[in-house]
């Protein structure tokens, strides 16, 4: 009996830490190259999109597989990995992911289906299913569908506008009737300022939650070579990190360093297949 109640009291105490420090928490497992500019997801162009705002996929060219993995806080408890994968169509772009955080007494799995659709050359819509699955030891799991929806548009060729709404119908995410699942807006801009230089301003916020900013840039000092710096706020963090093209793979790392916290790694990888 005290074996149990120390293991629930245990699970109870990781499983709010998880909510608290793991901001968004909800959402799965971003990629290195988000988390290196400060959380940011409106992302034009980029095949990580299935991890985040699947507009984005809209101008992606070739089918590409995606992992990710990340370690909040340099704890294992706070650990997550995904995999995607991105299939441009005649008739649009197909997305899907996996994802999984947390560890054996409290975890959160995560998968997903998206459409996007070009309306125009230059705005894209997404529509995304989402399934959750919670689990707490001494608990069991709990099980929820919702969705997504993205929007992404080029307003000029260097500046872009990316907005995603993630749970609008919120949708009940625990083990109590009026547990809900967080319902998030994010709207983000980004504005290639020259050949080499990417900014990136975005601002999320969850329903009844402070809203947060995330601000990056990143740098291109060679052909293949990727230099990453961004900020966020709610809790206020700072990150960096780079990515480096090896012909049909991109490898991304990136950590994020909270002052009380600690350092947060992460690590991605990117496959496009056919030939360059």
């Amino acid at each position: 009996m005290k074996t149990n109640l120390l293991k629930t009291l245990f699970t109870i105490h990781f499983s709010l830490f998880a909510l608290i420090a793991g901001a968004q928490s909800y959402l799965p497992t971003s990629d290195a190259r988000s988390i290196a500019l400060g959380g940011s997801k409106q992302l034009i162009g980029d095949a990580y999109g299935v991890f985040n705002n699947a507009a984005t996929l809209a101008w992606i060219e070739k089918p590409t597989f995606v992992l990710s993995s990340s370690n909040r806080f340099l704890l294992k408890e706070l650990a997550g990995a995904g995999a995607g994968f991105a299939m441009p169509t005649k008739y649009g772009v197909f997305g899907i992911n996996v994802n999984y955080f947390g560890f054996n007494n409290f975890n959160r799995k995560f998968a997903g289906l998206s459409y996007t659709q070009k309306m125009t050359d230059n705005i894209a819509l997404s529509v995304k299913a989402d399934y959750l699955q919670t689990s707490i030891a001494e608990y069991g799991n709990h099980n929820s569908l919702t969705a997504d929806v993205g929007v992404c548009i080029k307003v000029i060729k260097e500046l872009s506008f990316g907005m995603n709404v993630f749970n609008p119908f919120m949708v009940s995410g625990g083990y109590y009737a009026d547990e809900k699942i967080p319902t998030e807006f994010s709207l983000g801009m980004n504005y290639q300022l020259s050949d080499r230089v990417l900014l990136i301003a975005e601002e999320s916020k969850e329903l009844n939650s402070p809203s947060r900013f995330h601000g990056g840039i990143e740098y291109k000092p060679g052909n293949k070579i990727f230099v990453r710096g961004g900020i966020s706020t709610q809790p206020f963090e700072y990150a960096f990190g780079a990515g480096f093209i090896l012909k049909s793979f991109t490898v991304d790392i990136a950590s994020v360093y909270h002052a009380q916290l600690g350092y947060s790694p992460a690590l991605s990888l990117k496959y496009a297949l056919g030939k360059k």
